[in-house]
């Protein structure tokens, strides 16, 4: 079976520093570093930019509790009580004022954000918005959260607003980009981390970003170049690693892939999606390490128990080992989980045919197909049940509809000359077993069933 998994890399970023060029030299402000943490900024990369830029403010306990609060770590609160201080700016009482207020209604915005309750955290940011409308940290604050909200039109037009103020901060083309990628605008995307990458020529993000847009449209080794640019400048960039492996994967370097997940595993552990590209790399379609593979699906499910296509990969990989029963349990799960899951039910309708069920196989398989019309497979294996339940002409059917589907379908082409042969159409039979050999001549039992009925024709 054809399997293909979708890994979805968040990337982080942080946002406009600032108001005017030259905007990205100055010294932090408080409000910035609540704004960059916020807008999902790690606490290291915030740290980084204290370290490089300084503060102007005294950072007090009040305040580093606040931070806190809002998912600081102790990497950032450390560089802000060792920061190099600058003057701060002096401020009228009304100015000073808002700013209380600006800032008040930024942390409780990441304080939502940190509890993934993006909407209300919106609310918040565009109550800072109203406040300081030309303010570029506010826009991306709340372009992030659009973003986060698949509200991705906003999210663009937000992120635009906040490159309108600030052209030059690197991080808000990436996000930018990011959002056009989910629309699926590939090209925009491309311009946008290309963008980035020419205003901050050691971003990692940018290049990993721009690695996965390229993997999309086909240029793996573009990819792969890219993905390498963004490790190199960032060794611990886990989402670079994993996605480096799955553009070697599709590359054929399956040695490389596993490498290479399993340095972003060791970066990332509580990353269920590397788990189960790990295991789909061990499996090998059936062969390698199947024990492997089913520890790697286990810990993706401790960290996301209820993800169907996982319990599918580990049905497959416990079918594999000859654990028919604890299969079957896997996919019942999925589909419990995620009822028109159609490659499921077509898992299930062949470990139930291996038991003998022809007709709980068939049930699934008409259900996959009720789902999926146009999947090949399902057809063919309905074919298959029903041939052994001495349907033939059901059988001849589903073989016609799955070559129709798939016309190089070699097993297709032999199981329906096997069909017509017993329904005493030898010449069709023999034109089938003859396609299908062609399609798969390094096939013994196809190669047998042809020049056993070529014999018998010329007799």
């Amino acid at each position: 079976m054809k399997r293909t998994c979708l890994l979805v890399i968040l990337a982080v970023a942080s946002l406009g520093l600032a108001q005017a060029p030259p905007a990205q030299k100055k010294p932090l402000d408080q409000i910035q570093v609540v704004a960059l943490l916020a807008g999902g900024v790690p606490s290291p990369r915030v740290a980084m930019l204290v370290n490089e830029r300084g503060i102007n403010f005294e950072p007090s306990e009040d305040y580093l509790t606040t931070l806190k609060n809002v998912g600081a770590e102790d990497v950032l609160l450390g560089a802000l009580r060792a920061a190099k201080r600058a003057k701060a700016e002096a401020l009228s009482p009304e100015v000073a004022a808002r700013r209380e207020q600006v800032q008040k209604h930024l942390a409780r915005g990441a304080e939502l954000v940190q509890k993934k309750s993006f909407a209300e955290a919106e609310q918040e940011f565009r109550a800072a918005l109203q406040v300081g409308p030309d303010n570029p940290n506010f826009h991306f604050a709340l372009g992030y959260v659009l973003h986060e909200q698949r509200k991705l039109d906003l999210a663009v037009a937000e992120y635009r607003a906040a490159i309108r103020l600030q052209p030059d901060d690197a991080i808000s083309h990436t996000f930018l980009g990011g959002a056009l990628y989910l629309k699926g605008d590939m090209e925009g995307a491309t311009a946008e981390y290309s963008t980035a990458i020419r205003l901050q020529p050691d971003y990692a993000d940018a290049y990993a970003n721009l690695g996965l847009t390229l993997a999309l449209k086909g240029d793996l080794d573009g990819a792969i170049a890219e993905y390498r640019t963004a490790i190199r400048l960032q060794p611990s960039h886990a989402g670079a690693h994993a996605n480096l492996g799955l553009a070697l994967g599709q590359k054929g370097d399956r040695n490389g892939a596993i490498a290479e997940y399993r340095t972003s595993i060791r970066l990332k552990p509580g990353d269920a999606s590397v788990h189960l590209l790990l295991g789909l790399a061990l499996t090998d379609d059936g062969k390698g390490d199947l024990d492997g593979a089913v520890t790697e699906y286990r810990t993706a499910l401790r960290l996301r128990p209820d993800d169907a296509n996982i319990h599918v990969s580990l049905g497959l990989a416990l079918e594999g080992k000859g654990d028919l029963d604890g299969a079957i349990a896997e996919y019942r799960t999925a589909l419990r989980l995620e009822p028109d899951l159609a490659t499921a039910h077509r898992l299930l309708g062949l470990a139930l045919d291996k038991r003998g069920d022809l007709d709980g196989a068939i049930a699934e398989y008409r259900t996959a197909i009720r789902l999926q019309p146009d999947n090949a497979a399902a057809h063919y294996n309905l074919g298959t049940a029903l041939k052994g339940k001495g349907d033939q002409d059901g059988a001849i059917a589903e073989y016609r509809v799955a070559l129709r589907l798939q016309p190089d379908h070699a097993w297709a082409h032999a199981m329906l000359g096997l069909a017509l042969e017993r329904k005493g159409d030898r010449r069709a039979a023999l034109e089938e077993l003859r396609t299908a050999y062609l399609l798969d001549p390094r096939n013994s039992f196809i190669a047998q069933q042809y020049e056993r009925l070529l014999r018998k024709v010329k007799r």
